[in-house]
């Protein structure tokens, strides 16, 4: 049987407050993944209302799927691992969601957006970490 453990400190927060600062820090992962991918280099055309819009869904339904998958979980401890499959598996779904494909095979955008999802989350887990040590 498993016990909870109280005094543990983990970088995720344990209450609803912790839910939805991860689930705004899963969204603006997804948004950001979605934008820049979506974008393919041309930055000029990317920020277009069309483009937001997409990118916006893709960060919503992203963050809702991260937020059911984190209810279901231990959130006494984290790791990289857990977070960049987290978000590279909420982005991917996310990303089917909200648009068909760019270019073909009709899962190679989603697959890129999530390996950009996933990065993103890393940089931010180092980030987070490097802010505790100042």
């Amino acid at each position: 049987m498993t016990s909870i453990k109280l005094g543990a400190t983990a970088l995720d927060d344990r209450g609803t407050g912790g839910l939805v600062r991860l689930a705004v820090e899963k969204f603006a992962g997804a948004w950001l993944a979605c934008f820049l991918v979506m974008a393919r280099g041309d930055f000029a055309r990317a920020f277009s209302l069309e483009h937001v819009q997409l990118a916006s869904i893709c960060g919503s339904v992203g963050a809702v799927v991260s937020v059911v998958l984190l209810v279901q979980m231990d959130r006494s401890s984290s790791s990289l691992t857990r977070q960049m499959t987290i978000s590279a598996f909420a982005t991917f779904i996310g990303d089917v969601f909200a648009h068909s494909s760019h270019f073909p095979p009709q899962w190679a955008e989603p697959l890129v957006t999530a390996c950009v999802s996933a990065i993103i989350a890393m940089a931010v887990w180092h980030a987070k970490r490097l802010a505790k040590r100042i």
